[in-house]
């Protein structure tokens, strides 16, 4: 009976789960088109739908004529149901931001870090920062449901660790989700950035249309984010989409050393943003970048012929070279995908935020997937106030 009762449980989180993703791509919605689509039936829809009102995480917002000249209630997601922070840990630099459940950016700040500095250096340094964001908003702190971080290297989801050395060799194995969890009291979730990023666009942008598509990270490194049937694919070992670290040349060079922004610091011994700011006017910068854009396109050929999505969707700094790498990713992928259909070739829907965004989307597919825990219960609430009284912080 226990087992019963409680697969009868897993299916009516995931019944939620299925109608706010619905209406998350859909904009808005009626009770029956939900049942359609999803194949419940109009009593259960019914009944969800009615919870997630009483919830205010879903509001009726109109009416439209339905069969035998019925009106049928239109119903969306309310925009400030909940909202989470999400953090992009780069090199050096973290940015924070506070998200609504519809994507949109209430605040967000940017702060230089050490982050090649001894783990509680950095630990504290991203309260300080994460402090600073909540203290200049009037969002309420109940109402901040998770905080996200996306962060690149190789990340122990599970663990929610970080397992590569490079770029943070100090924080390899360092339980700073832990920390920042028992700090805040609040439920973090770390990934990588590409599959940060591919979230965000499955919650904020082009990701809605698709339910098979990969987003590309073309930045010092390059990394993809895969979602297969609408979920997140990070592979047996969480290393999936580090087509950065494929070889596609004899002496087994790994695909960044040609295709990575690295490469222009590398040649041109400058630092990387100046070098993207010159790369307009400069032939040499130009003729680089032109190479670095035809191996970046072939390693998503390699991608689109192994996954075969939908759309790729590209992001990173490779974007402020401007849109002929669009025009070299469309060419090559046409001329060399083994398939007759290619996918669309689409950039990021958040451009610059595409990380950040996307951070705060790791903590919303989390929150969306466990309803009863995040968003149906009934725990006491907690002021913000008192909260930093009683961490005394």
């Amino acid at each position: 009976m226990a087992n019963k009762t409680y697969n009868i449980e897993l299916v009516k989180e995931r019944n939620r789960t299925v109608v706010l993703e619905l209406l998350n791509s859909k904009g808005t919605s009626t009770r029956s088109e939900i049942s359609d689509i999803t194949g419940l039936t109009n009593a259960t829809i019914t009944n969800i739908v009615n919870e997630l009102i009483s919830k205010d995480l879903v509001e009726e917002v109109g009416t439209i004529d339905g069969k035998l000249g019925r009106k049928r209630k239109l119903i969306k997601i309310k925009e400030d149901a909940f909202y989470v922070i999400g953090i992009e840990f780069g090199v050096n630099i973290v940015r924070a931001g506070i998200f609504n459940f519809k994507g949109k950016k209430i605040k967000s700040i940017e702060k230089e870090i050490n982050s090649y500095g001894r783990p509680t250096d950095v630990l504290k340094n991203l309260i300080l920062i994460i402090d600073e964001l909540i203290n200049n908003t009037k969002v309420d702190f109940n109402k901040i449901k998770g905080i996200g971080i996306a962060m690149p290297g190789l990340i122990d989801s599970q663990k929610r660790i970080l397992r590569s050395v490079h770029p943070f060799p100090l924080l390899k194995d360092y339980p700073l989700v832990e920390q920042l969890e028992e700090h805040y009291e609040k439920t973090i979730w770390l990934e990588n950035d590409a599959n940060g990023a591919v979230l965000g666009e499955k919650w904020f942008g082009h990701g809605k249309k698709f339910n098979n598509y990969v987003f590309i990270v073309g930045d010092s490194g390059i990394g993809a984010g895969i979602v297969i049937n609408g979920k997140l694919y990070s592979g047996t070992f969480n290393s999936a989409g580090e087509i950065g670290h494929t070889v596609i040349t004899g002496d087994l060079m790994p695909l960044e050393s040609f295709g990575g922004l690295s490469r222009l610091a590398d040649e041109f011994n400058l630092p990387l943003e100046i070098i993207l700011n010159e790369s307009k006017k400069s032939e040499e910068i130009k003729k680089t970048l032109d190479d670095i854009n035809k191996f970046l396109a072939l390693g998503i050929v390699n991608l689109v012929n192994t996954v075969d999505p939908e759309a790729v969707i590209v992001g990173g700094r490779i974007l402020k070279t401007g849109y002929s790498v669009i025009r070299e990713i469309k060419r090559i992928v046409a001329q060399y995908t083994f398939s007759d259909e290619i996918p669309q070739i689409l950039v990021a829907s958040k451009k610059e935020d595409a990380i950040l965004s996307g951070a705060a989307s790791i903590a919303i597919e989390h929150i969306v997937s466990s309803p009863y825990q995040f968003l149906l219960n009934n725990d006491k609430n907690i002021s913000y106030n008192n909260f930093k009284q009683k961490r005394d912080f």
